[in-house]
């Protein structure tokens, strides 16, 4: 090799990160002991598994450190693999393959050791490349952990979505059952009673006159209950209900809601107790709390055998006030109890008169509860009654 050779590698291995502090001396011995090397496209430079026992720098082309179809980095002109096996042999980590026309220069381990016998800059170059490894590294952790937290929150938006996904799908469901079965059943038997009156009016005894009316008039008020909920319930799915809550006393719209039930439990021989209802002022939306106390107590005396008590028990607490409506009626099961406010899991269960339902009813309180920054729960065991339990803030 001449001179000129030797100069024109010098002056390109002193751009090499590894011997940017060795002097020229070393440099030109090194020179002298590179060998030259030219691959083709996709020819293999090095073997995952091999042993290392030479590092290469590119002079001109690109390549690629890769596992099978997963690449770890591309290098380019002047950018070195392979070093760190000029201090100790073993076996290699990944493959090394050209992506274009590729000229290498080979620097052999025995040749490193015996120029560098008594000479350390290289080494101290072959450090500092591994620390820059070692903060790339770093850097590339960082990175993919963010790309690990940014995949697990669009996971869990998944998953919310996915849920959002079944829970209206389960809502659509419940809608068409109620069209499809709960309102054309009451209409049918409407239909049929009256149709009773029109043609057999005057072959019916007074009393049974009186029976047909009396069924006549429950059905249309459980008709017209259901109508209202169905009605309620649509504006809060769709949106369109917002609560607007305001200052009120609690006692005072309790008592209304009794009020308008007081004669249906007479009817069925139940007792309404009112405890402990002082006037108490909260702030929620006033016709929402009305939906769900109107829900509760005709659910309490739905279910509640003639002779039965329902409490309505009202508990003022620091922030909040808890409204308890207690039964001693039918109670429900585990199973049932589970599925109360879930809309894909409600079922339609007779009361103590034949009275039928949807469970909508449950499903708008626990809506309109949490609407108005409170919560529901409830307790029962089949044959020991219920208790419905929910609370409304006080104003701040």
């Amino acid at each position: 090799m001449d001179a000129k050779d030797i100069e024109r590698r010098v002056r390109f291995l002193r751009k090499v990160l590894i011997f940017e502090e060795s002097p020229d001396s070393l440099l030109e011995r090194i020179a002298e002991s590179l060998t030259e090397m030219e691959v083709s496209e996709g020819e293999n430079i090095v073997l995952k598994g091999e042993l290392g026992d030479s590092m290469y720098i590119i002079l001109d082309g690109r390549v690629k450190v890769h596992d099978h179809d997963y690449i770890f980095t591309v290098l380019k002109s002047g950018d070195v693999f392979g070093k760190y096996y000029l201090l100790d042999k073993e076996e290699r980590s990944a493959t090394v393959t050209a992506l274009s026309h590729t000229f290498l220069l080979r620097f052999d381990q025995d040749e490193f050791h015996r120029i560098t016998e008594n000479e350390n800059t290289v080494f101290r170059g072959i450090l500092k490349a591994l620390v820059r490894r070692l903060r790339d590294m770093n850097v590339i952790e960082e990175q993919l952990a963010a790309q690990n937290n940014e995949i697990l929150f669009q996971k869990d938006t998944l998953e919310k979505q996915k849920q959002e996904l079944i829970d209206l799908n389960a809502t659509k469901d419940k809608f068409f059952s109620i069209i499809a079965h709960d309102l054309r059943s009451p209409i049918s038997t409407l239909i049929s009673l009256s149709e009773v009156l029109r043609t057999d009016m005057d072959l019916l005894e007074p009393l049974q006159q009186k029976e047909i009316l009396e069924s006549l008039h429950d059905l249309s008020r459980n008709y017209l209950k259901l109508l209202d909920n169905l009605l309620q319930w649509s504006r809060v799915q769709s949106g369109r209900m917002v609560p607007e809550p305001t200052g009120f006393d609690l006692a005072e719209t309790i008592r209304d809601v009794l009020g308008f039930y007081q004669p249906y439990a007479l009817d069925k021989q139940i007792r309404l107790v009112e405890r402990n209802i002082s006037s108490v002022n909260v702030f929620a939306d006033k016709n929402m709390i009305r939906v769900v106390l109107r829900n509760l107590i005709s659910n309490a005396i739905k279910f509640t055998q003639p002779g039965g008590e329902i409490h309505v028990i009202l508990l003022i607490k620091d922030n909040l006030v808890e409204v308890i409506i207690q039964d001693n009626g039918l109670g429900m099961p585990p199973g049932v109890l589970d599925g109360l406010f879930k809309l894909d899991k409600t079922q339609s269960s007779k009361g103590t008169a034949g009275e039928r339902g949807t469970g909508l009813g449950l499903h708008l309180c626990k809506e309109f509860v949490e609407l108005n920054k409170g919560a529901i729960r409830v307790e029962s065991q089949k044959g020991f009654g219920s208790i419905f339990t929910f609370t409304i803030p006080k104003p701040s």
